[in-house]
């Protein structure tokens, strides 16, 4: 994550912003629906009837708009484009059948151009790992509890944006604890709703703010090997701080919304698709870059 610099809602930061920023959420490529993409970002990557999976997950996306300070919605500038191709990297270990153990990592390439000026970066991403207890598990409900901590092994390159995003490096270690709630039927689906907060350490004196996000999601089994997924999902981050003082002007908020289908192709594996975006319509953001993504992903589970 970059520190702040100066006025975020400025037209210059707007188009650095450009330069920087990426997607907010990527869309999960299996759960224990297994839902798919467009399923809560913490989703699991194993079911509780399997051991071990292994996931993997190539994400394209554009930057389509910008919010300013006050909420206000921008589309691209002409002649400002930014591309990324994103690819994540996970497994899953399940020591016991109500508990998965995770890693997820991730890398990427970068295209931008400007007027004038174009350029193309290839970098790393953090690496987080997580530990998810399903504490209660009786139909139709289940209620999870999950704890990540993410490590600073990428390159600073996606600022507030990187957050949820494991193919970016956020910059600093953020120690994430969150809850999961679902109400499931095995014959139709399942939906849920999670909360997690991202508490950061400081580095050279700056400090950024905590993280929150709220997720609401859907799954819905349209046949015994495919499965329709969407979620609404919705972020703030909190003021950031400088040798103690907190930079007026600094959070960031972003709402994103997501859909996917997900095709079991054998018991082991299942492919899926998604599409996501975040509506750059006015005060449905803030200090932060809309985008549209398209995954494909293959989870491989045992």
């Amino acid at each position: 994550m970059t520190p702040p610099s100066g006025g975020s809602g400025s037209r210059s930061r707007a188009l650095a912003a450009f330069a920087l920023a990426a997607v907010f959420a990527l869309p999960r490529a299996a759960s224990a629906c297994p839902c798919g993409p467009g399923a809560a970002p913490v989703s699991t990557v194993t079911s509780p009837g399997q051991r071990v999976a292994l996931r993997t997950a190539v994400t394209g996306l554009l930057e389509t708009a910008s919010w300013d300070e006050g909420g206000r919605a921008r589309p691209t500038p002409a002649g400002v484009s930014s591309t990324r191709l994103l690819v994540e990297l996970a497994a899953a270990w399940r020591p016991w059948r109500p508990v998965e153990l995770s890693v997820l990592g991730g890398f990427g390439g970068q295209w931008v151009e400007l007027p004038g000026v174009s350029s193309r970066a290839f970098q790393m991403g953090d690496v987080s790992a997580r530990a998810r207890w399903e504490a209660f598990d009786a139909a139709p409900w289940r209620v999870a509890g999950f704890v990540t901590v993410r490590a600073p092994t990428g390159d600073v390159a996606g600022g507030a944006l990187a957050n949820g995003v494991a193919s970016l490096g956020l910059g600093v270690w953020e120690f994430a604890p969150g809850v999961e709630v679902s109400y499931r039927d095995d014959d139709v689906g399942q939906v849920g709703a999670s909360l997690d907060a991202g508490l950061r350490t400081a580095r050279d004196g700056w400090h950024p703010g905590a993280r929150f996000t709220a997720t609401a999601f859907g799954a819905w089994r349209a046949a015994e090997r495919w499965t329709l997924t969407a979620s609404a999902s919705h972020t703030w981050e909190l003021e950031s701080a400088r040798d103690g003082t907190d930079v007026p002007g600094s959070s960031t908020r972003r709402l994103g919304l997501g859909v996917g289908v997900t095709w079991r192709a054998r018991d082991d594996l299942a492919l899926s698709f998604g599409a996501s975006a975040d509506p750059w319509l006015d005060l449905l953001g803030a200090n932060a870059v809309a985008s549209a993504r398209a995954t494909l992903g293959a989870t491989w589970s045992r």
